[in-house]
Order: structure tokens, then C-alpha cells, then sequence
């Protein structure tokens, strides 16, 4: 083993980056930069049918748009590549003849010998049987079959009176006891390695010395161990880290927040607050701090941190999270981030000018948890056609007879009024007030509902003044048609 700590992310091109995978890489990329090590990016691209390259470029995408860069990997090479399994067969080849030569295998020419897929990423159990039939043939017996060009996986032969310790850096000893582990294949019939033998190849030529992975593949380690064994190699440490279950203490589902890293950037997330909220998925500094800079998450991360429960997502805290960070950004950043989401969130939108988009911004920024939510419920501003107004606007702020009237009034008032800027809007609108002996919001909630369709929003006159005077009287005039346009309710 290296002197130097190594760790490794190793996802399948088989979908995007979820949040889970995100967890597990944030503590390997801490872990490694807390303690001056190599954090190594490896692609196990081995079940062909389901990779796709948009899969592993969203992985790299969503991986950097996180900040979690790599020392090595298959887009920047290193000294202990290739990072792609499909490319690494030749040396699994090379380690399944050391098994074959030191007797630790045997062929199965069982018709189940081809387990389900094992991907690093679902942790799921091989599909072997307790026992096998072919250990007990004879070694000529094997050979004949093999000489007639019968197709033979490689199983491991497992001592079924051992128990075998996990040494976990989390979770302490864990030990299965004997017969829990029983024969499994470790190269297939048609000579492809299989997840644990794999993963027991790479990680030892590439001297990953700390495997922090999620505690579904707790059950994977004594297979592994037993490879390990069995080549004579020294394993690394092992850490299992919590799983991730929602509220209800149930799995994520997409709902709960189980999306792709991909689709956060869309929802509106800063990736420094999402990182923030993932390294507390499952770890604490040791106090009571929620808000942490990277700086200071690399600085206090260490395994003894990390709890043995399962984390819980809680979306609400994420927002909370989020809301926090986006008080941080200066107004011109976040300005061209709405920007940026606009033609993706509102491919539509007419209204996308560089200075428009900044006073609205600054105007719905506090309001809101997200950068999407500027987008969406500042959808109004972003638009030329006046906006449909919910029912309720209508029934809470329309219904009176007086409505259209007071309307028309405010028009006037608007189009008349000498400056369009807030102060000079606010001046228009209760100048109106006073001259008719009435409160200004007689006049404001009708004309809030003309030029958002809600039946609350921000400040009415920086909502005026930032839609500008020729869509406010626009949107005042087709409120008018409508209401001319609806039968006036039965007494």
C-alpha cells in the first residue's frame, strides 16, 4: 500500500449522478483533501448493455458543477490507469489465472452461474447458490468438459466453517458468521469479471488505501476480503457510511428529493449550498454548526464523524440551506444566474433583457429559497401577455360592483402620473386615494390583481413600476374587457 491515502468514486454510466452517489463522493473528495490524499475518479462501465455516454458525461458534469474535481480519472489519466473497466480486462484476466494457480477457484459449469449484474452504484447481492455442485468434480473431469468447449465460470471456493470480521472505520467490527457466505462467482462464462473480483483488481493496482462507500455494500466486503486473501494482497480500510432515507425513515423516492445532481442546477440550488447540506447527510464537525464553508468542511471532516444511523433528507432544510447561500451571492451574480435558467424554465419569456432581469432579482430575491423561484413566480414580470388571475384574486379583490371603476380610475391615475418609478407610482396611487376620500388599497388590490394575476405579491409599486407603464395600462385594460365580459353575479 501507498503511503500517500487514496480514495476513489466509482459510478456506472448506467444513469446521472444521483444524490445518494453525490454523498458518497463528497466524503471520499473531504476525506482525501482533509488528509492531503488522491481522490481518483473510475468508471465501471462493465454491463454494456445499460451505459450510455450522455451518462457519464452528466456524471462528470454534475461532479464539477458540485467542485468535486479528481486527481485522476479518465478524462485527465494518471499513473494507475486506464479508469475504465472495459479497459482493465487484461488484468483481471492476469488475476483470475493467480486464483486458478493457487486453487482458491474452481469451475462451475452450472447454467445459473451468470449472477444478476453487481453495480457499485446498487449494491445488489449476487445470485449464487449456497453450494455448488462442481466443486466436488474431479480435476479431470473438468478438463474433458472444458477440452469440449463447455463454457466454465470461476467460483470461489469458501471455507463454509469460517466466519469472517469486517474491520470498519464506522460501524466497528462486523462479523458473518459461518456458512453466510457461500461459493459466488467471480468471472463469468464467458470470461467477464464480476463486480467483487473487479473492484478487488482496481483497487489494489490503483493502491486505493480507504474504500468510504454507502453501507448497501457492507455485505460485499467478506467477498472482497476473501479475494484479497486469496492474491495475497493487503486490503485497504473500509468505511461504510449511513444510508439516506426520507422523513418517514422510508427510501427516497424522487419526490423526497432522490433526483439527479444534474437537475438541481435547474431547480434553482447553488452547488456550494447542496454541498453544504450533503456533507451533513450522515456527518457532524462536532457542533452545532449548519453553515459551512468548504474550506472549513475540508479542515473538520474526519470518519469518526460520521454517524452509524441512517441520514434523513430533509428538503425543507435544503431550501432553508439554499436560502442562506443565496444571501451571500452580490446581486449582479444572481441576476445572470436567473438569466441563465430563464430560457430553460420559461422558454417563452419575451421580457429577458439584462437590466429588467436585475430589478426583478433584486426585487423577489429575499422572497424566495431558490434562484427557480425568481424565475417562477416572478413569472409575470417575464412576460408581455397579461397573466390569467387565479380565482381566488378574482373572488377576494374583483368581486365588488365598484371594481371596474376603481380600475379605470387607477389608469387614468397611471397614465398620467409624471415619473414611473415607484415613488412616483406610489404618489399617483395615493394621490387618487385622497382625492376620493378612500383608502389606497381600494385602488391597490384590483390593480395587483390586472398586472400579476395573484392575489398578493410584492410591493404593488415596484410591481408597477418595473412591468413599466405601457404593460401596466395594457394589463389594467384587459382585466376591464374581463370583467365586462362576466356576467355579474346572481343576488
Amino acid at each position: 500500500m501507498a503511503d500517500k491515502i487514496r480514495v476513489r468514486f466509482a459510478p456506472s454510466p448506467t444513469g446521472y449522478l444521483h444524490v445518494g452517489g453525490a454523498r458518497t463522493a463528497l466524503f471520499n473528495w473531504l476525506f482525501a483533501r482533509h488528509n492531503g490524499g488522491d481522490f481518483v475518479l473510475r468508471v465501471e462501465d462493465t454491463d454494456t448493455a445499460r451505459n450510455r455516454d450522455e451518462f457519464e458525461r452528466g456524471i462528470f458534469d454534475g461532479m464539477r458543477w458540485l467542485g468535486l474535481t479528481w486527481d485522476e480519472g479518465p478524462d485527465i489519466s494518471g499513473a494507475f490507469g486506464p479508469y475504465r473497466q472495459s479497459e482493465r480486462q487484461a488484468l483481471y484476466r492476469d488475476a483470475a489465472d493467480k486464483l486458478r494457480a493457487s486453487g482458491h477457484v474452481y469451475e462451475c459449469f452450472c447454467s445459473d452461474a451468470e449472477p444478476e449484474t453487481q453495480s457499485s452504484e446498487t449494491g445488489t447481492a449476487d445470485r449464487t447458490a449456497a453450494s455448488c455442485p462442481c466443486r466436488a468434480l474431479e480435476s479431470a473431469v473438468r478438463l474433458e468438459r472444458m477440452a469440449a468447449g463447455e463454457p466454465a465460470a470461476l467460483r470461489m471456493a469458501v471455507d463454509p466453517t469460517r466466519a469472517i470480521t469486517v474491520v470498519d472505520l464506522i460501524r466497528g467490527d462486523v462479523t458473518f458468521p459461518p456458512g453466510t457466505v457461500p461459493d459466488f462467482v467471480v468471472v463469468k462464462r464467458d470470461g467477464g469479471a464480476l463486480y467483487n473480483f473487479a473492484v478487488v483488481s482496481d483497487d489494489h493496482s490503483m493502491r486505493i488505501t480507504h474504500v468510504i462507500r454507502g453501507e448497501e455494500h457492507l455485505a460485499n466486503t467478506p467477498k472482497q476480503l476473501l479475494i484479497y486473501e486469496a492474491l495475497g494482497w493487503q486490503p485497504p480500510s473500509f468505511a461504510h457510511i449511513p444510508i439516506i432515507l426520507n422523513e418517514q425513515r422510508r427510501k427516497l423516492s424522487k419526490r423526497d428529493g432522490a433526483t439527479f445532481v444534474n437537475d438541481y442546477e435547474t431547480m434553482g440550488f447553488l452547488p456550494q449550498a447542496l454541498v453544504n447540506f450533503l456533507a451533513l447527510l450522515g456527518w457532524s464537525p462536532g457542533d452545532n454548526r449548519e453553515i459551512l464553508s468548504i474550506e472549513e468542511m475540508i479542515r473538520d471532516f474526519t470518519l469518526a464523524g460520521v454517524v452509524k444511523h441512517p441520514a434523513i433528507f430533509d428538503p425543507a432544510k435544503l431550501a432553508w440551506m439554499n436560502k442562506e447561500y443565496m444571501k451571500g451571492v452580490a446581486p449582479a451574480d444572481l441576476a445572470r444566474m436567473v438569466a441563465a435558467l430563464l430560457p430553460v424554465l420559461r422558454p417563452n419569456a419575451a421580457r429577458t433583457d439584462a437590466a429588467h432581469v436585475a430589478r426583478v432579482t433584486a426585487l423577489l430575491a429575499e422572497r424566495v429559497h431558490t434562484i427557480a423561484d425568481i424565475v417562477e413566480q416572478g413569472a409575470y414580470f417575464f412576460e408581455t401577455d397579461p397573466p390569467e388571475p387565479t380565482p381566488e384574486a378574482l373572488s377576494k379583490h374583483c368581486a365588488a360592483a365598484e371594481t371596474s371603476e376603481r380600475l379605470t380610475a387607477v389608469r387614468d391615475a397611471l397614465a398620467t402620473a409624471d415619473d414611473f418609478n415607484p415613488a412616483g407610482v406610489e404618489a399617483a396611487i395615493r394621490g387618487l386615494a385622497e382625492a376620493k376620500g378612500t383608502k389606497a388599497a381600494t385602488y391597490i388590490h384590483p390593480l395587483r390583481v390586472a398586472l400579476t394575476g395573484q392575489a398578493v405579491s410584492p410591493g404593488i409599486f415596484e410591481v408597477t413600476s418595473i412591468l413599466g407603464r405601457d404593460v401596466a395600462l395594457a394589463r389594467i385594460d384587459a382585466l376591464l374587457h374581463r370583467l365586462a365580459l362576466t356576467p355579474a353575479p346572481r343576488s
